[in-house]
């Protein structure tokens, strides 16, 4: 799938490279970037079980099914612009961490929901 922002790279497991990211969280991340007009930095996309476990995620984490992704933040005014897009395309599943955003496409879990970490 091209993509105008991202490489399905950005989305792989850092340990084992494995990657199960849904094509439709990335077509509205890349509609999201375009709205946003600032870089989407993918801080975390799919995760394997193990480094899901390392890094404390969920057990039942949406990136163990490749549906979420964490976006870097850097200040108050790119995350206003981030959270701002995400909204705009539909996203009704965001966490906001001091430095970044996670956001899911998870249908099995409540929504909309907007959490805090």
């Amino acid at each position: 799938m091209p993509w105008k922002y991202f490489k399905k790279d950005e989305f792989k497991c850092p340990c084992c490279g494995q990657n199960k990211i849904n094509d439709f969280l990335v077509e509205k991340l890349d509609i999201a970037r375009d709205i946003a007009g600032v870089p989407f930095i993918i801080s975390s996309g799919y995760r394997c079980p193990k480094h899901n476990a390392e890094v404390g995620g969920k057990k039942n984490s949406a990136h163990l099914k490749g549906l979420a992704a964490d976006i870097y933040v850097e200040d108050d005014e790119t995350r206003w612009k981030i959270l701002d897009a995400l909204l705009k395309v539909g996203f009704n599943r965001i966490g906001i961490a001091k430095d970044f955003i996670h956001c899911d496409i998870d249908e099995t879990k409540p929504n909309p929901r907007i959490w805090l970490y």
